[in-house]
């Protein structure tokens, strides 16, 4: 069984970017939650946390340092979150808002994107805390190509990203998410404000007062 987490009268948001490499996730992302500061405690992370055990052995993997299965490497993404899942809790309940680089759509799509089975894939990850918010940074692969750093790890070359591109639209990762596309292309400013009307809206609703759900299920 998964656990289930009961909620309290008032949480923080739970929000979640993601998108190809050098979308401008870990841009976007910051930029939200600076903004958010002015409301409340803000926590800012990124997935693979690589400060742990596993997240070190996901980043060895990652700069090709390791050599791993496709099914190994799967789960290990997938452990990194479950690991943190009860702290994210632990903060919302808090009051502390999570804005958060990654989370489990991209385990989900990367893995796809090499020919592992979509649902199988999304298995692991069934019951992790649900964000209340998903932020997809929509950019053509050849964009993300062309900026900075681009090629310094494992999954970075346009092949890849063009099929976890497509991966990415499958509806069953967002299945039961506040999912939104975001055009990645434009200006940064035009782009977090956006973002930050959204993310405005989203602290009015009533939905902050409800425990926090769970992903996939």
């Amino acid at each position: 069984d998964r656990p289930t987490w009961a909620g309290p009268q008032s949480r923080g948001l739970f929000l979640v970017f993601e998108g190809l490499d050098r979308s401008g996730k870990s841009t976007q992302s910051k930029k939200i939650a600076s903004h958010l500061e002015k409301a409340g405690p803000v926590k800012w992370m990124c997935f693979p946390n690589r400060k742990t055990a596993i997240g070190h052995t996901i980043d060895l993997y990652l700069r090709r340092q390791l050599e791993l299965s496709d099914e190994v490497v799967h789960r290990l993404f997938s452990a990194n979150r479950w690991e943190m899942a009860e702290a994210i809790v632990q903060d919302l309940h808090a009051g502390t808002t999570i804005v958060c680089d990654r989370y489990a759509f991209s385990g989900v799509a990367y893995s796809a994107a090499k020919g592992m089975d979509f649902t199988s894939c999304q298995g692991p990850d069934r019951g992790l805390p649900c964000p209340d918010g998903v932020f997809f940074m929509h950019i053509d692969e050849k964009v993300g190509a062309a900026r900075s750093n681009f090629g310094d790890e494992r999954y970075e070359n346009a092949a890849m990203q063009a099929n976890v591109r497509e991966q990415f639209k499958d509806q069953r990762l967002r299945g039961g998410v506040n999912w939104r596309d975001v055009d990645g292309a434009r200006d940064v400013e035009v782009i977090h404000s956006e973002i930050r009307d959204a993310v405005d809206a989203m602290l009015q609703k009533e939905r902050r007062t409800q425990m926090v759900e769970q992903l996939w299920m």
